[in-house]
């Protein structure tokens, strides 16, 4: 079985949604699962056809599904969930005079299908009407696409475009001049530029877009991530933990509005959203425990001195800022100071500035952490105790309520991590798979380390299946990388979730480690920590 995508890329909730599944199902009907509850479904009886229903309480942002049949299994594959009203396209609309109407808000399912392809809609605004439109398609649907939003009246003037916001996908201010029609296009290029000069499309060019006056648009929330601890004690469904509070930030946004925090599921982390209010975005945990996690619009103003290790959330908001953060540190300890904009999907090229406040001399500084990577980090050794300042600033001089980041200092202290290059594996039973593992040793970790693999919470394997736990040692070719051969002996299938989880092992010390599940990045912020195995008879 093979799930490419779904059509449309959005449905919304308390409505029932007719899908198309698209890909290639021999063995019709199929077997559906999602990581979320609040959704329910019927197979139909053609190929392809899913009726959706999302229950009226769900909170927007992505669900997940995967199919399985008697003996192969797809990879996963998101759904927005969207708590506007939804549309799909309808063809012809490349024209101004065949632009589909729309009336915000609205969220907008479309596909670029063939080379030349753009789409239009067209809205009405009265003068000084400020809207938020904001595409996803690249970065969450995987959509192979650079996509672009242009905003023109209907004489064809264009008074804005956009292309690269969040990530490649973009998102676009428009203040209306005047009363009046407006039209919404969209083209794209291809993720990967080749020698075609022209707009390109494909089956793969799938996209959603969210359009609402920007009062009720919230553009995101800080903090930008949850402490590990708060993340991993919140249970599916729970709403924001009494100790952590998520603040709105937009254009125009009123007073009084409550952010909830729902709880992780098996795959997305926790995710912020506003009753009434359209824009979520996930809560990625930090990668390593904090004493405390700060947010603030982060002005020039003084501030109480910071103690390491702690997470700062922040934004640009003015042209030429420069967030400062004070804290303390101590003399001869190693500290790592790293920003996150990016890989966060936001649009700030970061500059960060450590500056010793007794001597107001600079003791690191950095821009780019590679050629390929804009956002910043440096590793620093005070030489004495005292205070320091960070400074964050944006190399392009970007600035709004989308140009947000997220500041963590730490001491620097031995670690390690583990990843696979897949998020599933498919064997046949009777037969082995080799299930590769990269080991990230970082900054000095050198201890022997153990990595099995096992059911999670819930489940549990054939007790047929071998896999032996291999070991990494701290020096050879086991130090960065593993194979760990799985074999599906006996006659006992297997369709299910896994764990790759390593731990150390010392004969000299009898401390019983803590255990590290390996990931897969499924997309920027979602560590896949439950893997999938497809352990079945051969297909005749």
């Amino acid at each position: 079985v093979q799930l490419d995508r779904f059509y449309p890329t959005a449905a919304s909730a308390g409505k029932t949604t007719m899908l198309k599944a698209e890909g290639k199902f021999p063995n019709w009907p199929i077997k559906l699962v999602c990581d979320r509850p609040d959704i329910q479904w019927k197979i139909g009886e053609k190929s392809g056809e899913i009726e959706l229903t999302i229950d009226s309480a769900a909170h927007p942002g992505v669900a997940w599904f995967r199919m399985i049949d008697e003996t192969s299994s797809s990879e996963l594959i998101p759904l927005l969930i969207s708590n506007l009203d939804s549309m799909s396209e309808s063809e012809p609309n490349n024209q101004r005079d065949n632009a589909n109407a729309i009336t915000p808000p609205v969220t907008l399912c479309g596909r670029l299908e063939k080379g030349g392809d753009l789409d239009g809609f067209k809205f009405a605004a009265n003068a000084s009407e400020r809207f938020i439109i904001s595409l996803t398609g690249n970065r969450i649907l995987a959509s192979p696409m650079d996509a672009i939003i242009q905003i023109s009246d209907m004489q064809g003037n264009v008074l804005l475009q956009e292309d690269d916001t969040r990530g490649l996908d973009p998102v676009i201010r428009f203040d209306a001049p005047e009363n009046g029609d407006y039209l919404l296009r969209v083209f794209a290029f291809p993720l990967t530029p080749n020698s075609t000069i022209g707009y390109a499309g494909a089956a793969t060019f799938c996209y959603s877009i969210d359009i609402a006056k920007a009062e009720d648009f919230i553009e995101n929330y800080l903090p930008l991530h949850l402490p590990k601890e708060t993340s991993e004690s919140m249970p599916q469904g729970s709403e924001s933990p009494a100790s952590f509070r998520a603040r709105p930030y937009g254009w125009n946004l009123p007073s009084g509005i409550s952010p909830v925090i729902a709880g992780p599921t098996s795959i997305s982390p926790p995710t912020t959203h506003a009753s009434g209010k359209v824009g979520w975005q996930w809560l990625p945990e930090l990668s390593i425990a904090v004493t405390e996690s700060f947010e603030t619009s982060a002005t020039t103003e003084p501030q109480s001195p910071l103690k390491p290790p702690f997470s700062f959330s922040g934004h640009l908001l003015e042209e030429r800022e420069v967030d400062s953060v004070l804290f303390s540190a101590s003399a001869g300890l190693k500290y790592r100071a790293s920003v996150n904009s990016k890989r966060l999907g936001y649009p700030i090229d970061t500059a960060l500035t450590i500056i010793d406040q007794k001597s107001g001399e600079s003791i690191a500084s950095n821009d780019d952490l590679s050629r390929s990577d804009y956002d910043s980090s440096v590793d620093f050794t005070p030489k004495t105790d005292g205070l320091f300042e960070a400074r964050v600033t944006d190399t392009v001089d970007g600035f709004g309520p989308h140009h947000a980041y997220s500041l963590l200092i730490h001491e620097v202290t031995p670690s390690y991590s583990l990843s696979v290059s897949k998020p599933s594996y498919s064997v046949n039973l009777g037969e082995t798979v080799e299930i590769d593992i990269t080991v990230n040793r970082k900054d000095g970790f050198d201890q022997t380390l153990e990595v099995s693999v096992r059911a999670p919470e819930g489940r549990e394997l054939p007790k047929s299946f071998d896999c032996p736990s291999v070991t990494s040692e701290p020096k050879g070719d086991s130090a960065k990388s593993l194979k760990l051969k799985f074999n599906a002996a006996g006659e006992d299938q297997y369709q299910g979730p896994i764990q790759i989880f390593g731990r150390i092992i010392s004969q000299d010390d009898p401390i019983e480690y803590p255990i590290t599940l390996a990931t897969f990045s499924l997309r920027p912020g979602v560590n896949l920590r439950q893997l999938w195995l497809n352990a079945c008879s051969k297909p005749k």
